[in-house]
């Protein structure tokens, strides 16, 4: 009687364990608790604090909006950490993330300088030339400030800077301060954020060549000071995605770079790619979903069997490529790629390499059981069609054609083949292969192809794709790449 109970116990607690883990593998954000604390430039106040007002009667999560000048809020969050930091020029979230203190950013705002004076003009200026003209009163951001770091470089590239200086009266830490001392009637010309003075009808914006072909980008970044990153990115997806935060931008002046995700609380996307490279992404893949709360559906198989599945109709948001060759076939359907590593076919023989195979020549001799891969259906099977033909060895041997390299490195260990053309890393794949087989390298230049990483132009979240992409090429991604024998080709590029 004992061990029935004992059984039903086990499996009772077998199923309370599964229940636990799948409440606790869930990647919604948990409504109502918490807060984030954003850094924000102040001449985003506006729209970034009706954003988070509707984010927070959406999730019931509390956002914290410390605003000030982009180069006071960087000091700032360099003591005092946070979640968020968005200031009102790209530049400052490069200079953060150069520092290791941002890992993700997302592009929010396009941001034009330009002349902000009085309604109607009294002083009836309309260049930079006129800011120069004696008894104009002017006021500048700080240097500190992002429109203060723009303006003041602007004017000293334009030459103007010597001759404006003198009538600047007074500078201001924050770009709304700045328009309030022209509103207010303090100075008649300040040099301000086109979106910024639009909200004071008290002013006029008047644009000008030497800002406006310099526009900037607002961006905001995940600070890795933040203790709940799934939530921050969370917020991040909602400030930048089409029917959310950048739906408000809009509406209050501001102009959106031409990019965006379209708003889902938990984004879903697929992902194609070669299956050589599953070894190497599949887990980093999986730790993406946790951090950014989404799903990416990954779909590994020969490339060109993935070629196919598209011209029939499937598209993908990415494509991982087992080489360029492969992109390059549907490449009306992504933006262009990047080259993150290369991959060495190599001869896989059996241990001791009973048969002496030591070069491509060698597989044309009496009674070797080779395999290869289809060329109709991979990468690896185009390649090493393109090279035996070209090397002009003979095909009599092949015994074997399939799909993908790791069924070749499956018939290996059976012993079924003596030899196998295959990917380095289908060799390294498994500690398995190699007490059972061993590598023959061919050093041959056309046993080469580079893997490229693309965006699909219809995906609805281009953004999410692109820092797939940053997190597949990232420091730790490449130890894993190399640890299966790629080569890592994103340093060549740059």
């Amino acid at each position: 009687m004992k061990r029935p109970i004992l059984i039903l116990f086990f499996l009772l607690a077998l199923l309370g364990s599964a229940l636990w883990w799948l409440a606790n593998d869930r990647n919604e954000i948990e409504r109502g608790k918490g807060s984030l604390l954003v850094h924000c430039a102040a001449g985003l106040r506006r729209p970034m604090s009706e954003i988070a007002r509707q984010y927070e009667e959406e999730f019931g999560i509390k956002i914290i909006l410390q605003f000030g000048g982009s180069g006071a809020l960087e000091s700032q969050l360099m003591v005092a950490g946070g979640d968020l930091y968005l200031p009102a020029d790209q530049g400052y979230v490069d200079s953060v993330r150069s520092k290791g203190l941002i890992k993700e950013s997302m592009p929010v705002a396009q941001l034009s300088a330009g002349i902000v004076v009085p309604k109607g003009n009294p002083k009836g200026i309309a260049s930079l030339k006129d800011l120069v003209r004696e008894g104009v009163k002017i006021s500048l951001g700080e240097k500190s400030a992002s429109v203060g770091k723009f303006t003041w470089g602007v004017l000293a590239k334009e030459g103007l800077l010597s001759e404006v200086e003198p009538n600047v009266v007074v500078t201001k830490p924050t770009v709304n301060m700045i328009v309030e001392d022209v509103a207010t009637g303090a100075v008649d010309a300040a040099i301000a954020w086109d979106a910024v003075a639009k909200n004071f009808p008290e002013v006029e914006w008047i644009p000008v060549p030497e800002f406006t072909k310099r526009s900037k980008l607002a961006g905001i970044g995940v600070l890795t000071s933040s203790k709940d990153a799934s939530r921050a990115l969370h917020f991040a997806r909602y400030v930048t995605s089409r029917e959310r935060g950048r739906k408000v931008f809009v509406e209050m002046g501001f102009e959106v770079p031409d990019v965006g995700d379209a708003w889902l609380d938990i984004p879903e996307v697929t992902l194609f790619s070669g299956s050589m490279l599953r070894p190497a992404i599949q887990e980093r893949i999986r730790g993406f979903e946790k951090r950014e709360g989404c799903r990416v559906n990954t779909v590994f198989e020969g490339c060109g069997t993935l070629i196919g599945m598209m011209k029939a109709g499937s598209q993908p948001a990415g494509y991982f490529s087992c080489d360029v060759k492969f992109l390059d076939m549907v490449d009306d359907r992504f933006f262009p790629g990047t080259v993150m590593t290369g991959n060495e076919i190599i001869l896989l023989v059996a241990k001791g390499n009973p048969k002496s195979l030591s070069t491509l020549a060698d597989l044309s001799g009496a009674g070797v059981k080779l395999g290869v891969c289809d060329e109709q259906k991979s990468a690896l099977g185009q390649l090493t069609h393109e090279m035996l033909t070209r090397r002009k060895v003979e095909f009599e041997n092949i015994a074997v054609k399939v799909a993908k390299g790791d069924d070749l490195v499956s018939a290996m260990q059976a012993r079924s083949l003596d030899a196998a053309l295959v990917y380095r890393s289908n060799a390294l794949a498994s500690p398995v292969t190699l007490k059972e087989c061993e590598i023959v390298d061919l050093n041959d230049e056309l046993a080469f192809a580079e893997q490229p990483y693309a965006v699909a132009r219809e995906t609805a979240h281009p953004e999410l794709m692109k820092r797939l992409g940053e997190s597949l090429s990232s420091d730790d991604a490449r130890s894993d790449f190399e640890k299966l024998g790629f080569t890592w080709k994103l340093e060549e590029e740059e």
